[in-house]
């Protein structure tokens, strides 16, 4: 038969397609579809083996194992590491390895495994307080180039040989992890010992140095290496500590490390990530002057206001040239024109058209967690240019009334933005919001012009938690049903007086906070 006339679901190759978007189920209904599809698919399921301490009883014989190590690309071991996977060897194909070790385990016990598939390994992932014996092994991995640690010790005489690792990865990421003291020569500037060329990604999530030399501290240490990675594009920083300022202190010795002493760190970073710092407009400024290209900004403690704004729509950036001295130059591209996310402190109270401006600047924009914006702004602002918006969290203040037709017009303008955002899965009016009884955002009736919001056919949540003047219908429900097909879940209370369109939703499986009170209700509404 010639391939043109046959189905395309008897084609392997298209077969093939398919199953590589297919969970483990669905893969094992399929392959017995026929026999075309169980020659296709059946490498699938042996793609990534999950190996957990209390299903000893599920897993693949000696037998199969070795008969079908080929297929084999990921394998993760949970607290149970079976010796017949350890003595694996020749699975030409096995890339990565996830393990997570209980306290009990002194040694890791896979590096045994890690020495048997040296030339195919790309990465690798530990989870657990003990890492001896594993920094062999890993020198030994030629195409090693994502590493990730979480939850563990490096003790001092581990952490040459870390270093070392560090040479060869493209991803680190580390996260609660303590170590136990520095090289005595890691500060120095006279070696590239310590340079980290390949790094492009570095994530450090609550690093604790013990004993940094005198006078520094952890944080300093964590900003040096984060400027050692000359090619770094993305850094992710969080330190989390009960002591507000101890942890205070930490932030501002890395900030002035990486920002203030010494701002080419910043200068090819399109991605970053300050989960606990917290900074000024100013400061926040002045970091943005040191990107060339800004994909990601994640600060939720972070003021952003009209100093940012202006560096993010900037045509010139500030550069630091050898003798110290700082230069303005034309950017390729402004901020604006880059950043696909972005979030900042959503407690703010300040109204100055931050929100608005960023949303009428950035047209590549994606996901948008921002502070306060009104009614008002919005209708005497530019029309919105980030209509590919998939998360929009913003507190959305009805500044206008609802007695003239008037103030009824600039709510429904609104909608009318916001209805243009059609990839929309997630919208949050009331984000940030700590004054539940003050709090009034947008009229969500019918009447008011939800009915502008009819084309957000991917909408899976809206937020209007802490805005209690809400008094949607029974109609506004059954519309918002008929023509939201993936809404999941309301966050707020819909209708406080009544429990009827409250109920409604739920029918549906459609969550809200309205707490159901059939004792308390108008006679007058029925489903």
């Amino acid at each position: 038969m010639n391939d043109l006339e046959l189905h395309p679901l008897d084609i392997p190759e298209i077969i093939s397609l398919v199953g590589a978007f297919l969970g483990r189920n669905d893969l094992l209904q399929c392959i017995r579809v026929s026999r075309v599809f169980h020659s296709t698919l059946f490498r699938f399921i042996w793609r990534r083996i999950v190996v957990k301490q209390f299903y000893l009883g599920s897993f693949p014989t000696k037998k199969a194992l070795e008969n079908n190590k080929n297929y084999i690309e990921e394998l993760e071991f949970s607290y149970c590491f079976p010796e017949e996977y350890m003595a694996l060897q020749g699975c030409g194909r096995l890339q990565s390895i996830e393990c997570k070790t209980q306290p009990s385990f002194y040694k890791n016990p896979i590096d045994r495994l890690i020495n048997s598939h040296s030339s195919t390994i790309t990465r690798l992932s530990f989870q657990g307080p003990h890492l001896e014996g594993i920094w062999e092994a890993l020198l030994g991995c030629t195409h090693l180039k994502t590493l990730t640690i979480c939850e563990a010790a490096l003790f001092e005489d581990q952490v040459d040989l870390f270093f070392q690792v560090c040479k060869k990865l493209n991803s680190l990421e580390m996260s609660s992890v303590v170590v136990y003291g520095l090289p005595s020569d890691f500060l120095g500037n006279g070696t590239n010992k310590f340079i980290f060329p390949s790094v492009i990604r570095l994530k450090l999530l609550n690093i604790q140095i013990l004993d940094p030399p005198h006078p520094h501290t952890s944080s300093y240490c964590l900003g040096i290496l984060a400027r050692r990675c000359p090619g770094l594009r993305s850094l992710e920083f969080f330190y989390c500590k009960a002591d507000e300022r101890e942890m205070q202190q930490m932030h501002d010795d890395f900030y002035r490390e990486i920002v203030i002493h010494h701002p080419q760190t910043l200068t090819n970073v399109s991605e970053l990530g300050l989960g606990t710092v917290l900074l000024k407009d100013e400061d926040m400024a002045a970091l943005l002057r040191q990107m060339t290209e800004l994909r990601r900004l994640v600060v939720p403690r972070c003021d952003f206001g009209p100093l940012s704004i202006r560096e993010l729509l900037a045509d010139d950036q500030e550069i630091l040239h050898g003798g110290g001295h700082r230069a303005r130059i034309r950017r390729s591209q402004r901020l604006c024109d880059t950043i696909e996310e972005l979030e900042y402190n959503r407690d703010s109270e300040r109204t100055d058209g931050v929100v608005q401006a960023i949303l009428s600047n950035c047209p590549r924009l994606k996901k948008l967690s921002g502070a306060k914006i009104t009614v008002t702004e919005i209708v005497s602002g530019a029309k919105w240019v980030s209509t590919g918006l998939t998360n929009l969290s913003i507190q959305l203040v009805a500044d206008v009334g609802q007695e003239t037709v008037e103030d009824m017009q600039k709510q429904r303008i609104v909608f009318r933005q916001i209805g243009k955002l059609t990839r929309l899965r997630v919208l949050a009016l009331t984000a940030g919001s700590s004054t539940s009884e003050q709090l009034h955002t947008l009229d969500l009736r019918l009447g008011a012009g939800l009915d502008e919001l009819i084309n957000l056919k991917n909408l899976h949540s809206l937020s209007f938690e802490g805005d209690e003047h809400q008094t949607m219908l029974p109609e506004d429900a059954k519309w918002i049903l008929k023509n939201w097909p993936n809404i999941e879940n309301l966050e707020g209370i819909v209708n406080s007086r009544h429990y009827v369109t409250a109920s409604l939703f739920q029918s549906y499986n459609i969550t809200t906070h309205d707490v159901l009170d059939f004792s308390n209700s108008d006679s007058d509404y029925s489903i």
